[in-house]
């Protein structure tokens, strides 16, 4: 029976983050078709979540990073899951009975898929039943009976645990709040692990969930002008024009009109202290980076040559880094 280990990232919300375990360990197929470990990081600076749930879930694995943070609960839930097989499960998500079933199914059947996630649906609010995940400007490929994708956000996805440490894991020292996962998608693509989307994989996005960033956010655009504009430099975007980067940047900001263009540099400037903080550490990278194929962000299927050579090759790959060569 394969043994998959569920990494829930945590924060407080103790009631939604309590109900998205009970979803899990109630999946069809739990005991039967795989072996399921939850495994929770927890960042709450107090014990109530904790307490809370090794009450109500005795057999979960409880652990703390060292720092706060989603990115570090993530890589620290990683570290002592026990399974081959990584998913990583935000505690605001409610997943379908055969979510974990269809995922595993998915990552098993498409070889040359290191990472595979499906359909985020929100759940309440002003947009309850649309899709968060992914979106238009979300590129998907599909070839033969795969359907890749560009980037991938997080939210609910699952990959191999040698292949997640082979990349590096999330980057903890950039995007340790938010943007983890856009980060750790281009990553993959420039190792020559590509990423896999199959809408059998749903889970749903808690809007009203306590500490949700849709409440307690008031100015989202902000983490995203943030966001693009670390990636584009962490990945030398900037001296060349990349169209669907560009176009990636206009559905973002575009619903806000003749703001558009305000609300990014606002989004900048408020957050000038941290982008000028990390420069040190993405020009660290930038001298070290030495990728398999010199993907670009929200790119991958614009060079149509390199995309070819990637996944040829990948299935091979992907087994070489599960076997350890």
């Amino acid at each position: 029976m394969e043994r998959i280990s569920v990494i829930i990232p945590a924060f407080k919300r103790i009631e939604q983050t309590g109900k998205t375990i009970d979803l899990l360990i109630k999946s069809r197929g739990n005991g039967s078709e795989y072996e399921l470990e939850v495994v929770v990081a927890d960042s709450t600076s107090d014990r109530s979540l904790e307490e809370a749930l090794q009450h109500a879930f005795p057999t979960i694995v409880y652990t703390r990073p060292k720092k706060s943070g989603i990115a570090a609960n993530k890589n620290q839930g990683a570290r002592v899951a026990t399974a081959n097989i990584l998913i990583f499960c935000d505690s605001d998500m409610d997943v379908e009975p055969d979510t974990l079933s269809n995922t595993l199914r998915c990552l098993k059947s498409h070889q040359t898929g290191a990472i595979v996630g499906g359909q985020v649906i929100w759940k309440g609010g002003p947009r309850d039943g649309q899709q968060d995940r992914p979106r238009p400007e979300d590129r998907r490929k599909h070839v033969e009976t795969t359907t890749y994708i560009e980037a991938l956000y997080s939210r609910f996805v699952a990959t191999y645990k040698d292949v997640f440490w082979q990349v590096g894991g999330y980057d903890e020292d950039v995007f340790n709040l938010r943007g983890e996962g856009a980060d750790l998608s281009i990553r993959y693509w420039r190792a020559g692990f590509p990423l896999v989307y199959h809408e059998s994989i749903l889970v749903h996005h808690v809007h009203d969930a306590p500490q949700s960033a849709a409440l307690r956010v008031r100015h989202p655009e902000w983490g995203v002008a943030k966001d693009l504009l670390l990636l584009g430099y962490k990945y030398g975007m900037f001296d060349a024009e990349y169209d669907n980067f560009k176009d990636t940047i206009v559905a973002n900001f575009q619903s806000l009109g003749e703001e558009s263009s305000y609300r990014l540099l606002e989004g900048i400037g408020k957050q000038f202290d941290f982008i000028t903080e990390v420069k040190e550490a993405l020009d660290t990278f930038r001298r070290q980076d030495s990728p398999r194929y010199d993907f670009k962000f929200l790119e991958v299927f614009s060079d149509v040559p390199l995309f070819s050579a990637c996944i040829t090759t990948a299935a091979e790959r992907i087994e070489q880094a599960i076997r350890g060569k």
